[in-house]
């Protein structure tokens, strides 16, 4: 009986090692099920999460600390508008050949001339000459640089405008003008309009049109004005050294009196070739009363 006894409690103890081995088993799923809630997690939550990489655990810290974030589409373009304004003397006898080469040189670098202006010299007055011009920002530095070959720069001055809100406001409403046009278009391709809705929708459709051919004109004079640099240049004649000496106010005196002087001989004569015809019809006449009058008198005596 003891023997028997002994035999019952060791098949027992099988039995209750089988169910635990099968129930450890069963609860092992269980405990692998959050994975896949895991793998649902973003990029940022998961690593928040401290996690283990070959056997060694990262901090918290490192690992939720921020990284620094790209700039987000960088800052707005900006669009300026770049002048040059410049005064060369040259001597004037050199002024007609620095004023052309300045033309030349503008046209070798591919500018836009606004206008060209040369004053040839008089008795009364030196040479002068201003040149306006447009010129692609890579350029600018040679031709200023040209210019300086062809005299002495008197004054540099430089300044710009902030064209950025014309051109974006420019550019919106070429956008809605042109999604609005394409719009009515569309509208006249419907076969069950009526006649007198097409007629206002290709009234509206010219007046659309119009509108944004002149918006888009004036957004090619801005962009004339941002994408090139404008330079005016004026050339002037250098003085002589009698008109910069310690004579030159006897010098200008001198020549005022003699400009004065010319300019009085000058209002004479223009009187006396005015006066000439009413003394070719006005001495006849009196001639011709003094006569009559004569007559007159030795009748009376």
């Amino acid at each position: 009986m003891k023997f028997f006894g002994l035999m019952l409690f060791a098949m027992m103890l099988l039995l209750v090692s089988a169910c635990g081995k099968q129930g450890s088993q069963q609860n092992a799923p269980a405990a692998v099920a959050p994975m896949p809630e895991m793998a649902r997690m973003s990029a940022p939550q998961a690593k928040m999460m401290p996690h283990s990489v070959g056997g060694a655990e990262e901090s918290l810290t490192e690992i939720s600390e921020p990284k620094p974030a790209a700039p987000a589409n960088a800052e707005t373009r900006k669009y300026i508008a770049l002048r040059h304004h410049l005064q060369i003397e040259t001597p004037a006898e050199r002024m007609q050949a620095a004023f052309d080469a300045a033309v030349k040189h503008c046209e070798a670098l591919n500018c836009q001339l606004l206008s060209a202006n040369y004053n040839r010299e008089t008795p009364y007055s030196p040479p002068s000459a201003n040149l306006s011009v447009r010129v692609p920002p890579r350029n600018v530095a040679i031709f200023l640089s040209g210019l300086a070959k062809s005299g002495e720069i008197m004054q540099h001055g430089r300044d710009s405008e902030d064209k950025t809100n014309q051109v974006v406001d420019a550019d919106a409403r070429i956008k809605n003008l042109t999604e609005l046009r394409d719009r009515l278009r569309l509208m006249l391709t419907d076969k069950s309009a009526k006649f007198k809705d097409i007629i206002d929708v290709e009234r509206e459709l010219a007046n659309t049109q119009s509108e944004l051919d002149g918006m888009m004109s004036m957004r090619k004079i801005l962009s004339q004005e941002t994408d090139l640099v404008a330079v005016n240049i004026d050339f002037s004649a250098a003085q002589g050294i009698t008109e910069q000496g310690f004579f030159a106010p006897v010098a200008r005196a001198l020549k005022d009196a003699g400009h004065v002087m010319m300019e009085s001989f000058g209002a004479v004569i223009t009187f006396v070739m005015s006066a000439i015809p009413w003394l070719l019809i006005g001495i006849p006449v009196l001639w011709l009363v003094r006569r009559y009058w004569a007559k007159i008198k030795t009748k009376l005596m």
